[in-house]
This record gives structure tokens, C-alpha cells and sequence, in this order.
């Protein structure tokens, strides 16, 4: 038996279904690196039933941390046995989130090595300086050998410090954060993320008795607490996936309920679908979106920022959304520079996209006047015709493929859907509940 590959036959409209969305895959590996802050029991509800998870679930007990299973979608973690302070290159590869571990490894053992090689979607430069920098800031002495940090803690241990970031960048945020809520003194972040995930790993700590303010102009200021206790949390539901099937209802003319997903973190996702035409009703039952019926969806210009502006995880559905929509349609990256080769695919299958290193935008672009390519020009209205490909390594892109395959005229055959497998579960049956024709078979 060969490796799985998606069958999608397209011009099908996704009409009538109701699904439900599952907990924010990135919420819930930053919540299980924070129960790395406690040896009390962390309970996590509605963790999602993804390959991201487990992947960081088995970093936890590589570092000697229990992971208990109480339902599926309920975990149970105890850090109270860690007895690491190395994390190996294999791991680190695995997924990005093991420059996380950094702090609560300090913490624990005034040390810690890992490999700055880190893996995670390829979508652009992704360097772990910004990460490095700031636990430098905070106390940390740092060695470097080949592509390995070795950090170790001076006398005065994790401290306090005043952190500007040259960017919001969103994980390193989360770094600071888990960081100082158990350092001596007061920690400050300027410029810091301001993500709806990132309020969620702040109110789990919260629960775990940590001191964290966010006042105004993107600032955290956190007060170092000598111990945190266990909390039992919920995550919140994955946006990411609540856009990307909202969209794929959208770009077969179609319509969709998406269970208990609420306004404030999709609110810049619905002033666009509005703004092209789409109709969408939020309520107790969740978030109703649905394509108007007696014309052709509008196209648009979007530009990509972080929270709370259109995210860049959103972007790739929408280009099969502009295809699909009548005239032209503009979207500019101002996050990633990286993030748009996966475009090719899409002109592959007959969609008519100009690339820009240009700032085709109002935004305050890092990439101004640099030769990125980062914006691009949409002519709508256009039929796509079924391809087979292999999914690129940025998950973003993947469903983007996905969608595409939904709305293409032919059969579209998807292979290394093990990518998808990272971030999405139950692809397959929500989309077919949905009312698209997709299986997944062997090769």
C-alpha cells in the first residue's frame, strides 16, 4: 500500500452543512510549554486532535513530563519529573516551538541547549534572533556552536528587563512572556503581538498565579512571581481553520455553519467577506456564512497584517476566493516575505496572478523598497482547471490547494497530506458534511 493522496472532484457547491471547528493548534503547544512553569497538574479542554500537538506533546515527555489522555480532546500534563536541559536536533526540527522551552528550562536548571535550526512552515526567515536577544536582555548568557544555543544563567538568574521588539512578532511574544511571569522583577514588552492566542496563553497563566497587564500601545508589563500553580483552561476555537471553511463555502457559491465560533477573533475575516458581498449571521449556534446567489462575489484589496489586522494565515484561501470573484482583486504581505511562491500552483491550474515586489498598499511595509515579492494583482472570474500536486510544506498553502481543488473544473489529486494532517483533523469528513466530493485513497 503507497502513500494516501486526496481525491477532489471540483464544481461541486458546499452547501447545507454544519461542522465544528477545533481548539486553536496554536494555542494549545503554547499552553502545554507553559505547563513547563509549574509541577501541578495543567488540564487542557478542547485541545485539538492534530499532529502539531502530539508532535509537542512528545517533546514534553522527552523533557521528562507526564501527558495523560482523559478524552481525546482532553490532556493532561505534570512537569513535575522534567529532568532535561538538552533538546535534541531531531526535535527541534520538528516543529518551532521548542525555542519556547527556553525560559522554563532556565528556570528549572539555570541552562538549556537547543538546535537554532527550527522547523515549521517554509514561508520566509523565520531567524530565533529576536527570541535570543530577548532572554539576553533577560539574564541569559549565550554561546553558540554551529547552529546550537547553549544559554546558561549568571548569578542574578532570570531577571527583568525592558524589551522592545523590532517587530510584533507573535512567538517571540509568547517567549517573553512564559519567560517572565517567574523572573525576578518586572519584565516590559513594547511592540509586543497583541493575537487573541496570545491573551489566551496570558489568561492560562493567570490562572497559574501570574502577574501580567497589558496596557496600551502593543505593551505587556509582567511582575515575576516565585511560583505558579496547576489550571485547568479551554482552548479557543482554531481561526485559522474557521476562515479557510468559511472560504471554501464562499468560492463554491456556497454556505456553511460553523459551530461555536464567535465574532471577536474572525471580526477583520467578516469586514472582507461583507465587503465583497457575502452575507454572514453570528449567534448562539455559531457563525453562518453563506456566497450571494444571484451574482458573483466582488473583488477586493487586502492587506495582510498582524493582529488585529487580516492575518497572513488567511491570505492563501483568499487567493482562490479572488479567483473565483468578479474583477480585480489586490493583496499585499506586510508579515511574511516569503509567502506567496505558492501562487505557481494556482497559476498552474489557469489562475491569473501577477506578483510584485512592490508595496501595492497604504501599510507601513518592512519590505518597502527591498526585492521581495509580496503583493499580488488577482484578475477574477476565472475558471480553474484540475492538477495533481504534492502540498508544499506551508500548511497555509496546502488548504489554499485544497480549496482550489473545490472549485476547479476535473478531478484534483492532492499527495503528501500528511502536511495538512499538522493542523486540520477530520479534513476529509468536514468537507464532505460540507457537501463536497472528496476521499482520500491509497496509491
Amino acid at each position: 500500500m503507497g502513500e494516501k493522496k486526496l481525491r477532489i472532484h471540483g464544481r461541486k457547491k458546499l452547501q447545507g452543512g454544519k461542522i465544528s471547528i477545533a481548539g486553536s493548534s496554536n494555542q494549545v503547544t503554547k499552553c502545554i510549554i507553559a505547563s513547563l512553569l509549574t509541577d501541578g497538574d495543567v488540564v487542557i479542554k478542547g485541545a485539538p486532535m492534530v499532529d502539531e500537538r502530539r508532535t509537542v506533546e512528545g517533546l514534553f515527555r522527552y523533557l521528562g513530563g507526564k501527558v495523560d489522555h482523559l478524552a481525546p480532546d482532553v490532556v493532561r500534563l505534570n512537569a513535575s519529573q522534567v529532568d532535561k536541559d538538552e533538546i535534541p536536533e531531531e526535535l527541534c526540527r520538528k516543529n518551532r516551538i521548542s525555542v519556547l522551552c527556553a525560559g522554563p528550562l532556565l528556570l528549572r536548571f539555570g541552562k538549556v541547549s537547543f538546535d537554532g535550526v527550527l522547523g515549521g512552515d517554509k514561508i520566509g526567515k523565520r531567524p530565533v534572533n529576536y527570541h535570543i536577544e530577548a532572554l539576553r536582555h533577560m539574564g541569559a548568557i549565550v554561546e553558540q556552536d554551529g547552529s546550537r544555543y547553549n544559554l546558561s544563567l549568571g548569578p542574578d538568574g532570570l531577571h527583568g528587563a525592558r524589551i522592545t521588539l523590532p517587530f510584533p512578532s507573535v512567538m517571540t511574544t509568547e517567549n517573553i512572556i512564559i519567560s517572565a511571569v517567574r523572573a525576578k522583577g518586572r519584565t516590559i514588552i513594547q511592540n509586543a503581538a497583541l493575537e487573541p492566542e496570545i491573551f489566551e496563553l496570558c489568561k492560562m497563566l493567570q490562572k497559574m498565579g501570574a502577574d501580567i497587564t497589558q496596557v496600551p500601545n502593543r505593551t505587556f508589563i509582567i511582575e515575576g512571581v516565585e511560583k505558579l500553580k496547576g489550571c485547568e483552561l479551554r482552548c479557543m476555537f482554531d481561526r485559522n481553520q474557521a476562515v479557510s471553511f468559511a472560504v471554501a463555502a464562499l468560492a463554491t457559491g456556497g454556505d456553511v455553519l460553523l459551530e461555536n465560533v464567535d465574532h471577536g477573533p474572525v471580526y477583520s475575516f467578516l469586514n472582507f467577506i461583507q465587503r465583497m458581498g457575502a452575507e454572514f449571521v453570528i449567534n448562539s449556534s455559531g457563525l453562518f456564512v453563506k456566497a450571494p446567489q444571484s451574482r458573483a462575489l466582488k473583488g477586493t484589496h487586502i492587506e495582510v497584517e498582524v493582529h488585529p489586522g487580516f492575518m497572513t494565515d488567511w491570505q492563501q484561501p483568499f487567493m482562490v476566493l479572488f479567483t473565483q470573484a468578479e474583477g480585480i482583486s489586490v493583496l499585499h504581505e506586510t508579515v511574511f516575505e516569503e509567502r506567496l511562491g505558492y501562487t505557481q500552483y494556482l497559476k498552474d491550474m489557469g489562475a491569473k496572478i501577477t506578483l510584485s515586489n512592490k508595496c501595492l498598499g497604504e501599510s507601513d511595509c518592512r519590505f518597502r523598497n527591498q526585492n521581495h515579492v509580496h503583493s499580488a494583482i488577482i484578475q477574477g472570474g476565472t475558471m480553474l482547471k484540475a492538477r495533481d500536486f504534492a502540498l508544499p510544506t506551508d500548511i497555509r498553502a496546502g488548504k489554499c490547494l485544497v480549496v482550489a481543488g473545490l472549485v476547479a473544473e476535473g478531478v484534483t489529486h492532492l499527495s503528501n497530506i500528511h502536511e495538512l494532517e499538522r493542523k486540520y483533523d477530520n479534513l476529509v469528513p468536514k468537507l464532505q458534511e460540507m457537501g463536497a466530493d472528496i476521499d482520500t485513497i491509497d496509491t
